[in-house]
């Protein structure tokens, strides 16, 4: 099924721009899949390479900046009188939903089938660090009521880590996916409003 979305154009006679909704978030949710795949792989890797933290989180950070761009450039790249939000925000939240649908898919795949534990592993040995510098922390503070918030922060990280860690991959999975409908609902709205162009009447 094709969802045609057609402008009108009143300038020295009738002008019809079409726009294939389905088609063009597709098109634009493949991009944007594609730099989230990116983004993924570089916060997996950070869990044996811990210097490449300081990429992974300007990559992810990006994401919602590359999703913006990509659809403004389309807009711009129709050279419609105006873009109203309806529409806007339609493109942005379908372009989410391919963009997790397709990032989403090989994060499973690999997880599935050539992770073969190493990210669960990978966090809990990170975790296990993360513990143990812990107890140097606290050593060092003499606030017994600060302690106690810190060591409870930390058991509550350790928690959620191991739970998540004794997912299979497609629990993972749907955990990713969840996340990313959840954000890209929220961020499909923003961009919606600020990718909007309103009809210029002549005066």
């Amino acid at each position: 099924m094709q969802i045609i979305i057609r402008i009108m154009e009143e300038q020295e006679g009738k002008k019809v721009i079409k726009i294939n909704l389905l088609q063009t978030s597709m098109t634009l949710g493949s991009y944007l899949g594609a730099y989230m795949i990116l983004a993924y792989l570089v916060t997996v890797l950070t869990i044996k390479y811990p210097a490449l933290s300081l990429l992974a989180l300007p990559l992810l950070l990006g994401i919602p900046v590359v999703a913006f761009f990509l659809i403004k450039r389309f807009r711009d790249s129709t050279q419609v009188p105006f873009f109203p939000f309806p529409l806007s925000w339609m493109i942005s939240i379908l372009t989410f939903l391919f963009a997790t649908v397709l990032s989403c898919m090989v994060a499973y795949l690999y997880l599935r089938y050539l992770d073969h534990g190493a990210l669960a592993n990978g966090l809990m040995a990170r975790m296990e660090m993360m513990m143990q510098s812990t107890q140097a922390v606290t050593s060092a503070m003499t606030d017994q009521a600060q302690v106690e918030q810190y060591n409870k922060s930390m058991e509550l990280m350790q928690q959620t880590i191991t739970w998540f860690c004794s997912l299979s991959a497609s629990a993972m999975t749907k955990q990713l996916i969840q996340a990313s409908l959840m954000w890209g609902n929220i961020l499909s709205l923003i961009i919606g409003l600020i990718t909007a162009k309103r009809l210029k009447l002549n005066q």
